[in-house]
């Protein structure tokens, strides 16, 4: 083979692998298997924890099993109210 075909052959291989895999994916999980540990220390991890499971719909969670919530979830004195839906 010559070096400029060893060359593409090397190149095309780096590009192709370079490419390959997943998307990185979320680390945090599904709002109906657990809250994130992050809701009991900083309210818009709270808020925005309450309002993606209300917007769940109840058809899709009556049968789940129950998820263990912190003794309390983090709020603020000083921030404006958040309107969830």
């Amino acid at each position: 083979m010559s070096k400029q075909t060893l060359w593409v052959v090397g190149i095309t291989a780096t590009l192709l692998s370079a490419c390959g895999g997943g998307g990185g994916g979320s680390s945090t999980p599904a709002v109906t298997e657990a809250v994130p540990a992050a809701a009991s220390s900083d309210f818009g991890v709270a808020t925005t924890y309450v309002a993606e499971l209300t917007a769940e719909p109840a058809s899709t969670t009556d049968t789940l099993e129950p998820v263990a919530v912190p003794d309390s979830l983090a709020s603020s004195d000083t921030a404006e109210p958040a309107e969830i839906p």
